[in-house]
């Protein structure tokens, strides 16, 4: 039996090299989740969900790792047992989609509450309430809460794309696209999420088989490619010189490799051999500018 990696101790140096590195990775999903409207309790519950599954399968035994205790399961997470048991129960993200935002409140009452269409068609509507106090924008949002002001509705809509401000005119519509999803979103959307869950999970699995290799005596054998050239204060387009030749050595990876994984499903086929494997191969590059220099801390260099 794989043994189990032992978590590490609160404050220890490894714990802490743990956290800054789930940050690094967090930052990015924040801004993902920023860019289309999932809101932190949604987030929350995700990672919950998440925590609970890596859990599960950690302390589980292959074909019984449902039948993990839900106080074992909470000790390792630090997630209440009234939680555990419940995100076990129904473990489908029905109820996460159906949290709705207040964004989204607004956008479906505008969209299928007849005091805002006019032909079947969503209303264009004043941004302020009119004297003779027909619908507005306005109205629209101080009916969906009184939380929030109208007008910090309106900028989060524009944000999202979902609406357009005619500020010469003042006026508030609906985008003619917004309601009908753009036909690559989700395409996109599951490409990443299943490139970079893989990325994650080979890094994850490295570190993991170095460590067990360090505490059994073993030089560590990494069993994924994971590797990284990164070089420092470049300027801005010879930064972007060197990510159009990693896009050229894709070109030159993907004409390489997809012929031979074609001729080993063929081969697996042949032989009646089980079809149980999947295998990612990915490369990717990255150009921002470098955050400001920090004269507080020593001068290292890395590559």
């Amino acid at each position: 039996m794989t043994p189990t990696p032992q978590p590490l101790p609160e404050g220890s140096p490894d714990s802490s090299a743990a956290i800054d590195a789930l940050l690094a990775v967090l930052r990015p999903l924040a801004r993902l989740a920023i860019d289309h409207g999932v809101q932190f309790g949604q987030l929350e519950e995700l990672m919950k969900r998440a925590m609970i599954d890596a859990a599960i399968r950690s302390a589980g035994q292959p074909g019984r790792e449902r039948a993990v205790p839900a106080s074992r399961i909470s000790v390792m997470t630090g997630i209440h047992r009234k939680d555990v048991r419940r995100l076990t129960e129904a473990p489908g993200l029905d109820a996460v989609r159906a949290d709705s935002t207040l964004a989204a409140m607004l956008f479906t009452r505008w969209m299928t509450g007849a005091a805002w269409q006019h032909d079947g068609r969503p209303r264009v509507l004043p941004r302020r309430s009119p004297a003779d106090g027909g619908p507005s924008f306005e109205s629209l949002a101080r009916g969906t809460t009184t939380d929030v002001h109208p007008r910090t509705l309106l900028d989060e809509l524009v944000r999202l794309g979902l609406v357009e401000h005619d500020e010469a005119v003042d006026t508030v519509s609906l985008r003619a696209d917004a309601y009908v999803p753009a036909g690559r979103i989700g395409e996109l959307l599951g490409f990443l999420g299943d490139n970079v869950g893989d990325h994650l999970a080979a890094a994850h699995a490295n570190v993991a088989a170095t460590l067990r290799a360090a505490d059994e005596g073993e030089a560590p054998r990494p069993p994924f490619v994971e590797q990284a050239l990164f070089a420092d204060e470049l300027s801005k387009a010879s930064a972007e010189h060197a990510a159009g030749r990693a896009r050229e050595f894709w070109q030159t990876l993907l004409r390489a490799l997809a012929p031979e994984l074609q001729r080993l499903e063929d081969a697996d086929r042949t032989a009646g051999r089980p079809t149980d494997h999947r295998i990612r191969i990915g490369l990717y590059s990255y150009v921002a500018p470098m955050p400001p220099a920090d004269p507080a801390a020593p001068e290292t260099r890395t590559r």
